[in-house]
């Protein structure tokens, strides 16, 4: 593949051109203002914290919990410094080895959470909170093949759906 900014490449390798976030492909202002609340200020930090890491710092933050911004930072590293487009890696092959990472990572995260008894954003313990009646029974149920799905949402809400009068 020919390398289509030549002089933006050679004019990065002699440090006379500084990229902020916002010129890599996939970010904007509002991507930018997100890693620099996680203390990701400059391109070099974003790609020597990586994509998945950056990603779960801004969500583990509770800044955002959409993938898109997962898509976009790895779009945005790879190829550097043109980047791929968002749509792109989504649709990838890559998709699923980083969602696996990510998930692991995720896990690895709440266990230790749970193992350490931290508590919540609002500081109490959740896992002392008692659940409602609810909740409870939602946790109980089991799913019984050909509930219909909205049935099914309802359930998961704690509430049963209204029957209908026919005559």
């Amino acid at each position: 593949m020919p390398d289509r900014n030549p002089k933006v490449r050679r004019r990065l390798a002699q440090g006379k051109l500084r990229l902020r976030l916002c010129d890599l492909r996939n970010l904007g202002p509002q991507s930018e203002r997100l890693l620099a609340a996680i203390g990701i200020h400059d391109v070099e930090t974003l790609r020597r914290r990586g994509a998945l890491e950056a990603y779960l710092a801004v969500r583990n933050a509770g800044l955002t919990r959409s993938l898109n911004l997962l898509w976009a930072l790895v779009g945005a590293l790879e190829p550097w410094p043109e980047g791929r487009d968002w749509r792109e890696v989504a649709a990838s092959e890559a998709r699923l080895p980083l969602l696996l990472a990510m998930e692991s990572r995720v896990a690895a995260r709440r266990d230790t959470l749970e193992a350490g008894g931290i508590t919540g954003r609002n500081g109490k313990d959740r896992s002392k909170r008692p659940k409602s009646r609810a909740a409870k029974e939602v946790d109980d149920r089991v799913w019984v093949p050909g509930l219909p799905f909205e049935t099914s949402r309802k359930l998961e809400r704690g509430r049963l759906p209204k029957k209908k009068n026919r005559h």
